[in-house]
This record gives structure tokens, sequence and C-alpha cells, in this order.
């Protein structure tokens, strides 16, 4: 029985289904009428099970005791009897009483059968008290057979000869996986080298690799499942105990089966459907996909389109191509009438309404800035008061790291009220230009002023040649001239260290010409009579009037 058992299983591992159905068929070889009859929908009926298995049906009570109540005494009976070896079985005999009919072994009770069990059976006393007397017969022998020390051991050494070949099996499934799965991408592979440079509609790995490594991921997993059942089926079936436990869950699985594919039949319609929409959608997205990369690596152009558009306009476009999917596909959907399911619909949708809010605000004005091309990743750039490089360029946020390593992240709906100062994007043309606002007093010649921060403009690194930097004087106060020097970079990212060498650069200029950097608000003792022009741009008759003081108690003379 065993070896056929486990050439069973072996046969489970080739074709799995077939091992399962026949591991879920009842075994009838010690079934009579009575074992087999299913329990009817009376009220007082119970079975008596050995090893998981009815052997009878107890039809009535019987003085004071539930038909429950009997079967677990009569079962309780049969083990007691069935593991005392010293009680024959041919001991088992039949004594009829004045009101009912006794089934004995060595002088112990086995079961009482009354009028009720007769009528209940359409029997009489005698022939149901035989009929149960030659079912306890064969239990008991069978039993005997069964729980020995010999048969535990072969059905240890089957289970794990069962073991070892389910691993064998499972080892050649991964190898087999492993080497089909490499095949297609090698194919994949390929496919795109030898196509290296042409569009992606030309690759048929684009459209046929991922579903081929999918359908292969699925079988795979399915195969697993139902060899790893056939293993419990069979291994189970090796042990007395667990025998008809392993044949009910095959069956209670086949059932279930069955259901569902019952089920399956009835929405097949719906079904096929449901995946021509998602097959259509699927290959939708691909083709977005497709389009859109040919357009951001410039193989495909759009008159008026930017390539940096490409990636957030295909990602809006497969948001539109899924949500449409779903409400299409939605009306479909097994359960989507029932109440539980449009009240949690509900739910949901009421909880992203009150709780999204602020996440939409900002997706929008990230949409609305990727579009207004305002900036891009990489970009050093200033956001109100945040100056810094753009890292990254979400849906919801905009981060940038400052000359500091800083990560700042800011909302894209505070990006949209603030002013955005983007330093890249000329800079690869003319370059930008960085100032900076040196004051210096009016008795500096403004020529020389400005000689002198172009040519600590010329001494800095990073300030481009052409065009020249440049000097605006831009006001005339009290004390001092203010000059705005001006440079053009291609490098604005190094802003910080441009202007410190630009400043030192500015200091070494002036000491070494001799001209204070200085903008003091000073008072001094002067006859207003000689002018503040520079020396340089004076009449060279120029002189300058006598100062003279006047006592008050003298009185004045002529012109003096």
């Amino acid at each position: 029985m065993r070896f056929r058992q486990l050439a069973s299983f072996c046969l489970a591992l080739i074709l799995a289904p077939n091992a399962l159905a026949q591991a879920g068929k009842p075994n009838t070889e010690l079934s009579t009428s009575s074992e087999t009859t299913k329990i009817s929908s009376e009220i007082d009926e119970a079975e008596v099970t050995i090893d998981g298995r009815p052997v009878l049906v107890v039809r009535a009570g019987a003085g004071g005791h539930t038909a429950h109540e009997r079967a677990d005494a009569i079962r309780d009976r049969i083990l007691r009897i069935a593991r005392n070896q010293r009680i024959k079985i041919n001991d088992i005999h039949v004594e009829p009483r004045e009101s009912w009919t006794e089934i004995l072994v060595d002088n112990q009770v086995l079961m009482y059968i009354t009028d009720a069990d007769a009528k209940a059976a359409d029997r009489t006393q005698t022939q149901l008290a035989g009929e149960h007397a030659e079912v306890f017969r064969r239990i008991i022998q069978r039993y005997r057979e069964e729980h020995t020390w010999n048969n535990f051991l072969w059905g240890v050494l089957y289970s794990a000869a069962a073991t070892l070949i389910l691993l064998a099996t499972f080892w050649l499934i991964v190898k087999i996986g492993r080497r089909a799965r490499l095949k297609v991408e090698k194919w994949i592979e390929t496919s795109e080298a030898r196509l290296k440079g042409q569009s992606r509609f030309k690759v048929p790995g684009t459209y046929f690799g991922s579903p081929l490594l999918a359908m292969g991921t699925i079988f795979r997993w399915a195969l697993v499942i139902a060899l790893f059942e056939a293993y419990l089926t069979v291994v189970l079936g090796f042990f007395p105990s667990t025998k008809y436990i392993s044949l009910e869950l095959s069956s209670w699985l086949f059932s279930q089966l069955t259901v569902l594919g019952s089920a399956i039949v009835g929405y097949l319609p719906n079904l096929l459907l449901v995946l021509a929409i998602c097959l259509i959608t699927f290959y939708m997205i691909r083709l977005n996909s497709l389009i859109f990369h040919e357009l951001e690596v410039g193989r495909l152009t759009i008159r008026g389109f930017y390539p940096d558009w490409a990636n957030p306009t295909a990602k809006l476009i497969r948001a539109l191509i899924i949500v449409l999917a779903i409400v299409v596909v939605f009306p479909y959907l097994p359960g989507s009438k029932s109440p539980a399911f449009q009240g949690v619909s509900i739910f949901v949708g009421l909880l992203l309404s009150l709780g999204s809010s602020s996440a939409v605000a900002n997706a929008v004005a990230g949409t609305i800035l990727t579009y207004m091309r305002s900036f891009q990743v990489g970009d050093w750039v200033k956001i109100g008061d945040t100056t810094g490089e753009i890292t990254e360029k979400t849906l919801l946020v905009t981060r940038l790291r400052t000359p500091k390593k800083e990560i700042i992240t800011i909302p894209n709906g505070s990006v949209m009220n603030l002013a955005v100062m983007n330093y890249s994007s000329e800079a690869n043309n003319a370059g930008v230009i960085f100032h900076t606002t040196v004051t210096i007093g009016y008795d500096a010649p403004w020529r020389v002023v400005h000689q002198l921060l172009i040519d600590a403009a010329k001494a800095t690194q990073h300030i481009v040649e052409e065009p020249l930097p440049f000097v605006l004087q831009t006001s005339l106060d009290d004390f001092y001239v203010s000059y705005q020097l001006n440079a053009f970079t291609k490098t604005p990212r190094l802003m910080v260290d441009i202007y410190s060498e630009l400043h030192q650069n500015i200091q070494d200029k002036f000491n070494e010409a001799g001209v204070e950097i200085m903008s003091p608000h000073y008072s001094q003792l002067r006859d207003g009579n000689k002018t503040t022009i520079p020396a340089g741009d004076l009449p060279r008759e120029y002189e300058a009037h006598a100062f003279r003081v006047i006592h008050a108690d003298r009185p004045k003379k002529g012109n003096r």
C-alpha cells in the first residue's frame, strides 16, 4: 500500500492535478451502506469516527443519552478493545434482550441496538446488530494492522523519501526557471543591443519581454503550491491517524476549487471584458512611456514641446489613463454593487477630499512650475531668501542644497508665491552677472576707481574675459560715491567662492594704488573755500581763497 502511495506521489510531481484528484477520492474498502451514508437533516444523529474516518451512524438517542453521546461512547469502546490485543475479534457477538439487542465482546458491551435505531435504519434489531458487529470486527482488525511500530517506521521512511523527492523537484523547478528567465533576459538584451540607438518601437523585447517573465513567475509559483499540496496529502496518508485527514483536506480543497471554478465560469464574460480593459490600459501606458521617452532623448520632436516636459507629461497622461481605466472597469468588478463596497468607496473618497487639499494644491503648483520652466534640476537659484542648487523637483516639493550643504525642502505651493531668481539659465550663454558695491570718497578720481575694480574682477578666477567687466556709479551720496562692479561668470554654483575672492582682489588692488576704501561720516573744520573736486580736474591757475577770522568787536574796514 505504501509503495503505491509513494509511486502516486512521484506521479503527482509530474502531473500534480491528477495526483490531487486521485488523493481526493475516498477509500471505500471497508465501507458499508451504513458507513457511507451521510448525516441526514434530522436533529438527533451522529457519526462514529475512528482516525477521522466515519464507520457508522447513530441515528437515535437511548437511555437518556443523545446520539452524539452514544457515538462518543461507542468510539471509546472500539479504541479500548482494539488496543487490547488479548481480546479476539471473533469474540464479538450479538445477544438479543427483551426490548433491545446487545453487541458484546469479552463481556463488554460495544453497542445497544434499540427499536428506534432499527426503525431509523429500516432494519430489524437483529439485522442491524449483525451489520454493526461485522463493521466492528473489520474496524478493529484494520486498526490493529495499521497501528503497529513497523507501519509507523515505514511511514517515516516513506515520508523522508517523499521529502527528498519534493526538495529535488523544487530545486529542479528553480533551476529551470532561472535558466528560462536568463534566456528571456538575454534575448531582450540582445534585441536592444542589436537595435541600439534606434527607436524603442522597433525593439520586440519592449513588448513581449516583461509579460513572458511575469507569466513564467506565476506558473512557477502555481506549480510549487500544487506540488506542496500533493506532498502533504501523500505524506499524511502514510500514517493511519492522519490518512483520512489528508483525504478530507484534499476533498475540501477540490470542493473549494469547484466553487471557485463555478464562480469564475459565471463571471467569465465580465472577466474577459476586465482583462481586455487591463490589457489595453497596459499597452497604452507602455505606448505613452515609449513616446515621451523618445521626446525626452530627442529622437522625436514636437514643435514647441521642450524635452524636460516629457517626464512630467508622461506621468500626468499615465495617471489619466489609469483613472479612466478604473472608472470604466469599476462596474464590472465582483461585488462593486454591494453596499459594503460602495460604503468603502465613499469613505475613501471622503478621506481623500478632506485630507488632501494641501497636497492637491502643491501638486497643481508643481505641474504649473514644470511647464513654466522656471528652473531645472541642477540649476543654481534663489527662491525667496534661500539660495542653492536644485537637487530634486517632484510633484509636491522642491529641494535645494545650500552652499552650507543644507537640504532645504520648499512646498511647491510656496514656490509659486515667491520670486525665483535663476542664475543658471543664462550661465551657459554669455554668462550671469555677479555684482558688488563699494563706496569711495569724492577725493578719489572715478576713472581710477573704475580701473581698479575692473582689474580686481579680471584677477578673479571663474570671471570670464568676454564680456568685459564694467562699473556703474549707482549714487552720489553726501559723503561718498557708490560704485557697482559687474562681472560675468559661467559657474554660478561657486557664488560664495567667487564673491570672496573678488572682495580680496578689490582690497589688494586699492591698497596697491594707495586708494582708501572708505566712506566715513566725518566732520572737519574748513574755511569752505577749497573745492572738493579732485586735483587732476582743477585748472592749473586754481588757488583757494585765504581763511581769515575777524573779531566781533572790531569794525569791518573795506573788503578784506
